[in-house]
Order: C-alpha cells, then structure tokens, then sequence
C-alpha cells in the first residue's frame, strides 16, 4: 500500500490549527478522525475494565486519592514529556507510553489496597465485572485476584496497542492489521510527537492515573483507521433488528438447530465483495434454511481481505442471500467483527448464548470441504487453545459431509484486549 507521512503531517499540521482533539491523518485522502475520549466507546470495548472501574462506586475517588497513584501519574507524564528529546526516535517517544513491569506493580498494590474495603470490592467485581461475563476466563478465581487478572490483562493490551501501532511490531494477523504508517519516514517522529501533545493537551481534571494512556492507546487506532470493534453496534439494532424482532416471536423449539453458522472467506483483490468459497457457504445456508434446519443464518466476517477493504464480508453475505437466494432480512444476523476462524466461531458463540436465541440447542456450521476438515480437526481445536485460552465451544460432526454441530462454550464472552479490532 502507498504510504505518505509527510502528506499525513501536512494535513495533521492544518488540523490541529483548528481542532485541539484531531489525531494523527492516515496515509489515505480522508479527514483526520477525531480521537475518543477514555470514556467512549471503543475503550469500553476493548479495555472495559477501564469503564468499571470508572463507574463502580468509590473506585475512582479512590484511585486519585491514593498517594502511590498520584506519584505514579506524574512519573508517567514525566517521562512522556522528557521522550521529546529522548533518542533513538521514533521509538523511544511511544515506549515512554508504555505500562513497565513496575508500573503494572504498583497498581496491581493500589488495586489491592482499595478492594481491602470488602464492600467496595464486591461493588466492582460482583456488581459489575461478574455479571457482564466480559471477564469469564477469570470467573473461578476470587474478587481480588479476578481484578489483579482482569488489570494486567488490560495493561498487556493497552501495550500491545501502542507496540503494533506506534511502534510497528507485528499484530497477529500481520498481513490485514498491521500499522499504516512507514515507522522509517523521517516525518513520522514529528507525527508521533503531535500525537503525545494531543493527548497531554486531553487530560481533564478528574482523571486517574490510567486515562491518559487509554486515550494514547485508543488515538493510535483512530489514526491507523483501525476502529473496526466499535462498527454496526449494538448487534441487535440495525441491520439485525428484523432478525431479533423475529426470533421473539418464533417458537424455536419447532427446529432442529439454533441457527445456521456461515463464516466468511474474503477476496484477496479490492474489487469482488466476497470470496468464492463464500459465495459456496451461502448456497449450503440458504439449502438447509429452506429445509427448516434454524430459524436463522448467522454470517460471521468482519472488515477483513483485502488490508483495509471498503466491503464487510457479513454484510456482503447477507446482501447476497436476500438478491440471489430470496432469503428474508428477518431470517439472517450479522456477526460484523470476526477476522478468523477462531473468532468466527468465537463471536458466534457470544451471540447464539444470548437472549433471543433458544438456548440448549446446537447451531449447524456448513462451510466447503477443505474448511470442514480444518474445524473439525484437532489442529483447529489447538489454534483455539493457542490464541484465545480456551475452545469457544464443542465441534462434533453434522448431519452430512458438509456441515458440523457447534455448542458454544460462556468462555466466549470473555474479552479479549490484545486484538483490539475484534476483543
């Protein structure tokens, strides 16, 4: 792909001539992006534990009254400020950013101090972080070491962040999510640069000793366009709504399956709207709909192949079922955030285990030969255990060669803040 920082701090340079809060312009013509501030949306998504422990009572008068938070704040933007001259650039001036060890330390004992207060504890853990089963690989442990779990989780992601998208270290799909701007320009520590003064210049306050790395964090994605997490929400609304309107309404117990699982399989040019293996997943969905298998054909694919398409694979699919296969838009979800096969399956599972599908009931995944195979094999169940923790249900064989019976697994609410374009 073309980049073009010195273009990028040209219309940066403009930009903050007349907004305070534009982040860094990405190397395509399009508007510089506003930065979100720590608590908008695509920070609860990614690091929700930010969010809680913003909200639950007493939390956070009492990250800022503590001394050691204090100091370390002002440690914190200590070093960002002496980063301007610090060498070698450009990556010293994002490490300054980043949580060390220590750091991660030193909050792990101030969390510890405040949850000493047991009502306090049980306000954020079993008020808030339990119930929304965002934290579920950590539900067996107990409320403080749930919390220390869930805040060196969300310290490693706010520094996975800032290392693939300041600092250009490779994200796990490297090829469609790295960052898009040449760290090798001589123009991109200025970019940088501008980036750190904007976040400085954010700070409101109120704020703890967390806010101005989330903020940090969360401008790089707005700047490398990679805000995918926070499109086509809530699930439930838009394109999904005459779905879930009809799901209310229909006796599901009248079906075999919970639904019918399509993953999508994007093309590698930046003309077609879906891969050919696709356009077969679709011709199996719309076959066993007809049968009466599900009520429903979830489509999971995000914003995926090419790096930076312009078309959603599950949206793509779906406009394919209802033009060539006459399926209704009350008979089809979207799933629009799943950049693989792990968290196709992943994400679905996140849905089929909500309300208002039938809960106890297998959902049907029908998908190509060579596809099946791979689900289906051991090596599948490994890259689940490898990448997300845990397998994000159980694949048994299905009714024909061609299809396989899922039953999701609750791990699956749990989220995860390493890949921040699907967490």
């Amino acid at each position: 792909m073309g980049k073009n920082p010195m273009r990028c701090l040209v219309l940066l340079c403009a930009a903050l001539m007349w907004a305070p809060h534009v982040a860094l312009a990405a190397s395509s013509p399009v508007a510089p992006v506003v930065l979100p501030a720590a608590d908008q949306p695509l920070a609860r998504r990614i690091v929700p534990l930010m969010h809680d422990l913003a909200q639950a009572p007493g939390w956070r008068a009492a990250l800022r009254r503590d001394a050691d938070m204090q100091a370390l704040a002002a440690e914190r933007a200590a070093r960002v400020t002496a980063a301007g001259e610090c060498t070698p650039q450009p990556a010293c001036l994002a490490q300054a950013w980043l949580w060390s060890e220590t750091d991660r330390d030193r909050v792990s004992a101030a969390l510890g101090r405040i949850g000493a207060d047991r009502a306090r504890l049980t306000a954020l853990v079993g008020g808030r972080m339990r119930p929304s089963r965002l934290y579920a690989r950590h539900a067996e442990l107990g409320d403080a070491a749930l919390l220390d779990a869930a805040w060196r989780e969300a310290a490693a992601g706010l520094n996975h962040i800032i290392a693939v998208y300041a600092l250009d270290e490779k994200p796990r799909f490297p090829v469609i999510d790295s960052m898009i701007f040449d760290i090798r320009d001589a123009a991109y520590p200025a970019l940088l640069k501008s980036h750190a003064a904007v976040t400085l210049a954010e700070g409101r306050g109120d704020d703890t000793v967390f806010d101005p790395a989330l903020r940090y964090a969360m401008g790089l994605l707005a700047a490398n366009e990679r805000a995918n997490a926070i499109e086509y929400l809530p699930l439930p609304s838009g394109l999904n709504a005459p779905a879930f309107a009809a799901l209310r309404a229909t006796k599901q117990t009248a079906y075999p399956y919970s639904a019918v699982l399509v993953f999508g399989h994007g093309p590698e040019d930046p003309v077609s709207h879906t891969g050919v293996l696709g356009h077969l997943r679709l011709r199996l969905a719309a076959a066993q709909l007809a049968k009466g298998a599900a009520p429903v054909i979830i489509l999971s694919g995000g914003r995926v192949h090419p790096n930076r398409t312009a078309y959603n694979e599950a949206v793509e699919m779906r406009q394919e079922l209802i033009s060539l296969y006459g399926v209704l838009p009350a008979q089809i979800v979207i799933e629009p955030h799943a950049r693989h096969t792990t968290t196709n399956m992943r994400n679905c599972a996140r849905l089929l285990l909500a309300a208002p599908f039938a809960q106890g009931k297998p959902a049907l995944l029908v998908t190509d030969p060579a596809t099946h195979a791979y689900i289906g094999g051991e090596g599948f169940a490994a890259r689940n255990r490898a990448e997300l923790g845990y397998e994000p249900g159980r694949v048994t064989a299905g009714p024909d060669v061609l299809s396989l019976r899922f039953v999701p697994d609750a791990h699956s609410f749990h989220v995860d803040p390493q890949d921040p374009m699907d967490p």
